[in-house]
Formats: C-alpha cells, sequence, structure tokens
C-alpha cells in the first residue's frame, strides 16, 4: 500500500515549558505552539523500568494539551536519570541536588526521554524512548557546591548544554536526549504522523505561546 494522504494539516503543540525543548523545536520547517500544562507527576515506582515510565509521563503532560484543543498534533515529553536501581528526577532542594550530584559526579548513567505525540481530531497517539549512556565528570567539593545551586528544574540536577558546563565527560548516544528532546525520534513520531494522514501546519497561525 502506499503513503495515505494527509488528511488534517493541523498546528503542532508543544506540552512543554522547557527552553531547551523550545530551542530545538526552532529547527523544525513549521510554526510550534506551547502550551504546558500543570501536571503532578507521579513518584517512580521501584521495579517499573525506566524507558516505560518516561513513556507513561510523556503521555501524562501530552494530555491536558490534547483536552484542551480540538486539533493539533500534541507534544509531551519526560527526561529522567537511571543508576543502579534509582531514579534521579528534579531536585526538590539545594541539598537534595548536592546528594544527586555527590552521587552522578565521576560515574556513569543513562539518560532517558520519553516522548508521547497526540494527534487531535481522533485519538491516535504514538510514542518512543530513547537513552544515552553518560558519563559525568568529578567534581571538586567547591563546583559540587555551586552546581547544587543551579539546575533545579533538570532531571539529575544538571545540563549538559550550559556553555562552560563540567557535566559531560564522555557520552555514548544522542546528545539532544540529554538535553531533551531528542529530534530523531520525533521525526520517527512525525512521520509514522504523516503516514495515518497528520502533518503539521506549515502556516504561523496563531500565537506560538497558544493556541
Amino acid at each position: 500500500m502506499g503513503r495515505e494522504k494527509i488528511r488534517f494539516s493541523v498546528p503542532f503543540v508543544l506540552a512543554s515549558a522547557s527552553p531547551r525543548r523550545r530551542r530545538l523545536m526552532a529547527t523544525f520547517p513549521f510554526p510550534v505552539h506551547v502550551r504546558p500544562g500543570r501536571v503532578k507527576e507521579p513518584r517512580w515506582k521501584r521495579g517499573v523500568r525506566p524507558s516505560v515510565w518516561v513513556k507513561r509521563l510523556a503521555l501524562l503532560k501530552a494530555a491536558p494539551a490534547a483536552a484542551a484543543v480540538s486539533e493539533g498534533l500534541i507534544l509531551g515529553a519526560d527526561t529522567l536519570v537511571f543508576r543502579r536501581g534509582r531514579v534521579f528526577g528534579k531536585p526538590s532542594s539545594v541539598a537534595a541536588a548536592r546528594r544527586m550530584l555527590a552521587e552522578l559526579a565521576g560515574r556513569w548513567h543513562t539518560v532517558y526521554t520519553g516522548l508521547a505525540l497526540l494527534a487531535r481530531p481522533g485519538r491516535k497517539h504514538w510514542e518512543c524512548v530513547w537513552s544515552t549512556r553518560v558519563k559525568m565528570r568529578a567534581l571538586s567539593p567547591e563546583r559540587l557546591r555551586y552546581w547544587s545551586q543551579r539546575n533545579h528544574d533538570k532531571a539529575g540536577a544538571y545540563a549538559a548544554q550550559e556553555k562552560g558546563s563540567p557535566f559531560v565527560e564522555k557520552l555514548r548516544g544522542d546528545y539532544d536526549n540529554v538535553v531533551g528532546l531528542p529530534r530523531r525520534g520525533l521525526r520517527r513520531l512525525l512521520a509514522k504522523a504523516r503516514s495515518a494522514g497528520y502533518a503539521p501546519s506549515r502556516s504561523a497561525g496563531r500565537s506560538r505561546k497558544g493556541i
């Protein structure tokens, strides 16, 4: 069978407030409407695979935006850091950030990002998970104190993309994934959406901050 014709040319909605994800989305050839939703993230349950967990959270984050629009391709994303059976999410305090960084410094861990793309009208959705192995540089006590007071909005309390960041010593896999949006993964989801008859609108439409 040939590729199905496009039936719906719809706005693309990013259900995330992350400025890093917005910067990566700006490289795609269509306008992006930002519509983050307020979602209370459940606590990770030990024994649940991180790849499964990030897909659940990505879908959870996309759902409010999808419920609020009549048409669109809505992207939810979630990123977490995993090491030796433990999930490192966003730290709740300076002390929590310092504990995270102390455990990760000088060691290998895995960064997972889950993507969920929902289509409206209709109820179709597609998901994927990307993973990258990262070795963090060792941190001196002074740098540990400094960085524990920053990056509280980032999984594992660190950001690979910051200029002058001391964090990443080695990396095996997709760098975009560590930033929080694996573009190759999104392209695959968009290809699946297109084969189902959906494509992001190329027109600017209304404000990029909401639709």
